[in-house]
């Protein structure tokens, strides 16, 4: 069992407020009511390892958020970044496969960008409960925009009929709504919103190793109809490059927080086998992988608040650092879960432990939202080159080198 969240937000956050938060600008009040909600809505509908039907976890999932939305703390567009983050902290805390439990996840793309009309049919609908999925990625380009060949063309009413496959997609059955990336009828690269109810969208389930709360696969495109009102305003790439330079930090976060956790049932249970005789003492080595993964997993976190709050303000930076602090982060996450887990034994790696659980979640956030090593690659690539002097690119020439995936 995981420490209580109200513990995590006390011994993991609260010492982090006056070097985050100098200025006192954050609701905390409202982030000690989510954590609680998280402990209330977990326990009215136990998730628990990932060894059940997928349909059936996700709908646990679904409820959760649903009931979070009812209690008036989903919805984070009013808060600055750094609530953001600390509250996917705490989600991940719970969970990691919380990490759509709060905010409007790719939704951000149809508040930020869509028009009128787009977002008054969704926005409401996201922040009631429901899930906006994200469709990039191609079975011939990796996670590469550049290599986008679902395309759409032109028929005689101004309709657009998209065709193409997506791989790799989160969210596949469970998305009300999907933002897809595509080329547009004169060959740009473009974003569309798609209901998913949409004719002409066939899905491929394909069961994952970890991050098994949300269905996962193909998504196919045969002449999917989409009005040109649904086109996202801005150009693809744009759109990409500053929405996950919002969103990465909100993955890193759910990921250091699942690792937190995996920290605190460690030093708990190591606490126990002290205290009632199983061991005569914690050996030096222990001591030093908690001293070492605490500090790690701190720093990783004030790191991922540096980078929130660089996107927040649109800082020429922020897309560097969020990429960084996202591989970083999940780095950090995987080596301190790994070295703590093996502190507890074999009950650690029974495949029903929510240690082992983590394991698995935290090895699938080194492939979503941007492979660990490719995101280090582009941040040194950057780091060589001449500075930027935006936070987002507009040249397509540069597609590759940041990779996106979700």
């Amino acid at each position: 069992m995981n420490p209580t969240l109200p513990e995590a937000l006390d011994t993991w956050l609260t010492p982090l407020r006056g070097v985050a938060d100098p200025g006192g600008h954050l609701d905390w009040d409202r982030l000690s009511t989510l954590a609680c909600a998280l402990d209330d809505r977990v326990a009215r509908h136990p998730i628990g390892p990932d060894l059940e039907p997928g349909a059936r976890r996700s709908a646990r999932l679904r409820a959760i958020r649903a009931e979070l939305a009812r209690g008036g703390v989903l919805d984070t567009a009013g808060q600055p970044a750094l609530f953001a983050v600390l509250a996917q902290f705490l989600c991940g805390y719970r969970d990691i496969d919380l990490r759509d439990a709060t905010g409007l996840g790719h939704g951000a793309l149809i508040a930020r960008h869509a028009g009128p009309a787009i977002r008054r049919r969704w926005i409401p609908r996201l922040l009631a409960g429901e899930l906006a999925g994200i469709a990039i990625t191609e079975p011939h380009g990796g996670s590469n925009p550049a290599a986008t060949r679902t395309s759409a063309t032109t028929t005689t009413d101004g309709t657009w009929l998209v065709t193409g496959r997506k791989t790799w997609i989160s969210r596949l059955t469970e998305a009300a709504v999907f933002v897809v990336f595509l080329r547009d009828p004169h060959g740009e690269l473009a974003a569309v919103v798609v209901d998913a109810t949409t004719p002409g969208m066939h899905r491929h389930d394909i069961p994952p190793a970890g991050l098994s709360g949300w269905t996962w696969g193909i998504l196919d495109l045969d002449h999917v109809p989409v009005q040109p009102a649904h086109v996202l305003h801005g150009e693809g790439m744009m759109l990409l490059r500053h929405h996950f330079a919002h969103y990465r930090p909100l993955v890193a976060a759910t990921g250091l927080g699942g690792a937190a956790a995996v920290f605190d049932t460690v030093r708990t249970a190591l606490g126990v086998r002290h205290a009632t005789g199983d061991i005569a003492r914690v050996r030096d080595s222990a001591l030093i992988t908690i001293g070492r993964a605490h500090a790690q997993l701190t720093t990783a976190l004030l790191g991922t608040i540096t980078a929130a709050g660089l996107a927040d303000t649109g800082h020429p930076d922020a897309e560097r650092w969020s990429a960084e602090m996202k591989a970083h982060g999940i780095d950090i996450a995987n080596q301190a879960t790994a070295d703590l887990a093996v502190l507890v034994g074999a009950p650690g790696f029974r495949a029903d432990s929510q240690l082992a659980k983590a394991r698995r979640d935290l090895g699938g956030l080194l492939y979503a939202d941007g492979i660990h090593d490719s995101l280090f690659r582009a941040a040194g690539k950057q780091h060589t080159t001449q500075p930027r002097t935006t936070a987002v690119t507009t040249d397509a020439s540069e597609a590759d080198s940041l990779p996106l995936s979700a």
